[in-house]
Order: structure tokens, then C-alpha cells, then sequence
């Protein structure tokens, strides 16, 4: 080969190393939309699954889908109560709806608000669905207790989520499926230190598990 034809080839080099670095930007922004998905994409990756399985999975792609309608519903009946900052996400392991404390709860209190039972009672329906287990999560600000029931923002955010557990309970829905844990201002959504970001914090999430995370279950 001639030193003509290697001049000609150099061309290669900086294009390859753009094809990559392509290649690992889509790869990156695939991942990123793949566990960060809506619950409409993911009903049509879960309707997708049902229709190429075997006989064999056909019952585990039909729970999956099934898992898929809740969290399409979940966001349709939210969208409908008009409320604000929640969200509706889902994932390889959960279908997660957060809300802001506000809407279920006064400040400092982990005593359900009245207005609470209509949202509640909807999500309840939805949750008697399926099977899957419902972990229950409670979060707060690091604005310190002043006085009152709780000593500490851990046992408040504990106590939300055992007040959200008992109101599904009381509608029927088995004990067993539920878990609850308090993070207090430990798991922040957002920094503490503007008010808008103090209201972020402040919130309940309520994750239906799917199939393949079972909460609690051994690797």
C-alpha cells in the first residue's frame, strides 16, 4: 500500500470514533427512556411482549400488561381529580405514583384529610386488580418537629404511610400485600433549601411491585 493510500484511509479514523460515540449517546438515551418510561409506552412494550410469547410466558405477559393498564388508569384518573405535582412512573420493578403530602395530609399530621377518601378509594379499586404487593412510602422535609405527636420527621413520614395502608385495609384489600416504610427527609426528591424544592420532598409514593421484584422475596 502507498503512502497515497494511507492518506486517503485517515478519513477512518475520526469516523469511526464519531460512529461510536454515536452509537453510545443512543445507547445511553435508549436506557434513559427505558427506565423512565410512561405508563402509555410501557402498555405498548407489554402489549408487544404478549403478542410474540410463547405459550409457555403467556401468563406472565399478560400479567405484565394487566400491570400496564393500572398504571395507564392510575394516570387517567388522576389527570381527572386535577391535581397538581403528582406523577405516575414506570419501571422494570414498580409502577410508582407520587403525590404531594398536602394532598392527603395537614401539616404535621399523619391523620388522613377528609378530601383524601375520594382519591384513595379510586386507587384502592385499581390496586384490587392485581395481586402484585403495594409498597407504601412516606417522605418529608428536613423542617425540624415542633412539638406535637411525632418527635422526629422519620416517625411522621412512618405514620403517613401506615394511616394510607389502614384506609386501604379498611376497604377490603388483603393486609398482606402491603409494606411501609418512613424516610423522613432522608430520600429528598429535591434540595432543601428553596420552598418549592421543601414541597417536593413532602410527598407519598404508593408502588405497586411487578412480577419479577417481589418486595421482600431472595435473589
Amino acid at each position: 500500500m502507498s503512502a497515497n493510500d494511507d492518506l486517503t484511509q485517515l478519513w477512518m479514523v475520526p469516523y469511526a470514533d464519531l460512529m461510536s460515540t454515536l452509537v453510545l449517546l443512543f445507547m445511553s438515551l435508549f436506557a434513559y427512556s427505558y427506565s423512565n418510561r410512561t405508563p402509555e409506552y410501557d402498555r405498548v412494550l407489554a402489549k408487544i411482549e404478549q403478542e410474540v410469547s410463547t405459550k409457555k410466558d403467556s401468563q406472565a405477559a399478560k400479567d405484565r400488561l394487566e400491570e400496564t393498564e393500572i398504571a395507564v388508569q392510575m394516570k387517567k384518573d388522576l389527570d381527572g381529580l386535577a391535581l397538581k405535582d403528582f406523577g405516575v412512573q414506570v419501571d422494570s420493578h414498580y409502577v410508582r405514583l407520587t403525590l404531594p403530602s398536602p394532598v392527603l395530609f395537614t401539616t404535621g399530621s399523619a391523620k388522613l384529610a377528609p378530601e383524601a377518601a375520594t382519591l384513595l378509594t379510586a386507587l384502592a379499586k385499581l390496586l384490587a386488580r392485581s395481586p402484585n404487593p403495594v409498597l407504601v412510602e412516606g417522605h418529608t422535609d428536613d423542617t425540624p418537629i415542633a412539638g406535637g405527636r411525632f418527635r422526629t420527621n422519620w416517625e411522621l413520614a412512618a405514620g403517613r404511610s401506615f394511616s394510607v395502608i389502614e384506609y386501604f385495609i379498611s376497604l377490603g384489600l388483603p393486609p398482606d400485600r402491603f409494606h411501609a416504610r418512613g424516610y423522613g427527609e432522608h430520600h429528598p426528591a429535591a434540595p432543601n433549601t428553596t420552598p418549592e424544592g421543601r414541597a417536593r420532598n413532602r410527598r407519598i409514593e404508593i408502588s405497586l411491585i411487578r412480577d419479577i421484584h417481589r418486595e421482600g422475596s431472595s435473589k
